[in-house]
């Protein structure tokens, strides 16, 4: 099979190369070195999210397989799909959170710098992702790879080791399907959902979950956070 991807990011290419070669989400996450998703692609919904937001950014997309996909204009942003998740997560800092609760806003990172705060995008240079990226918060599953990136923060540089012991920061659980029906939620193929500018701690935040919620002080790793954090939030949610 013969694929050609011109103007995207090189993430975005190897992505879309392994769903046209009909790869299983485990096998997608298990190349690319990221967290397993959810269906990664129902009806090459997330295909035709890639086109239409490339699209919306002037960016000319060519995509060759042996698959027939349909182009689909996405003509009502705040319908929830059947395979969009209810909860989605968005990984700290401790000392982000700090402010993030001062202001009662999660930001971009571009709207950060707006309000004078400097910011260190590790995706940027790694995945060479395009930069209107930085105009937007980015939601992940609970099962998603936001410890790695705050890991990799901690680090300065990119690391997919679940393993490595690390100092855990503040994961914050959204309402997704909430946003999609106030007409917040982006798609670009890539993210699960993302929400451009500012996302509302009071509207739309359910729970910040932090390691000294843990009864036992252990030794974490992105990976254990992760579990421990996503069993702790759905105990806690599902008694309210």
């Amino acid at each position: 099979m013969n694929s050609d991807f011109i103007g995207i990011s090189d993430i975005h290419r190897e992505v879309i190369k392994l769903m046209a070669q009909g790869l299983t989400d485990k096998e997608i996450a298990t190349k690319l070195g990221i967290a397993q998703s959810t269906k990664l692609d129902v009806d090459y919904e997330r295909i035709n999210d890639f086109i239409n937001y490339e699209s919306k950014y002037n960016r000319n997309v060519i995509i060759k397989s042996y698959k027939n996909i349909k182009r689909k204009l996405e003509s009502n942003k705040n319908k929830i799909r059947e395979k969009d998740p209810r909860w989605l997560v968005h990984s700290t800092t401790e000392e982000a959170y700090k402010l993030i609760k001062e202001s009662n806003f999660l930001y971009s990172p571009n709207e950060l710098r707006k309000l004078g705060k400097e910011i260190s995008e590790i995706g940027l240079k790694h995945y060479l992702e395009p930069k209107d990226y930085s105009d937007y918060i980015m939601l992940d599953i609970l099962n998603g790879c936001g410890e790695l990136v705050v890991n990799s923060r901690q680090l300065g540089y990119v690391c997919t080791d679940g393993n490595m012991e690390y100092n855990p920061g503040v994961r914050l659980y959204f309402d997704a399907h909430k946003i999609i029906e106030d007409g917040l939620a982006e798609r670009d193929g890539l993210h699960i959902l993302k929400v451009e500018k500012e996302l509302s701690l009071d509207k739309y935040l359910v729970m910040a979950v932090t390691k000294d919620k843990a009864k036992e002080k252990v030794s974490w790793t992105p990976t254990t956070y992760t579990e421990w954090a996503n069993n702790y939030f759905l105990r806690k949610n599902n008694k309210k």
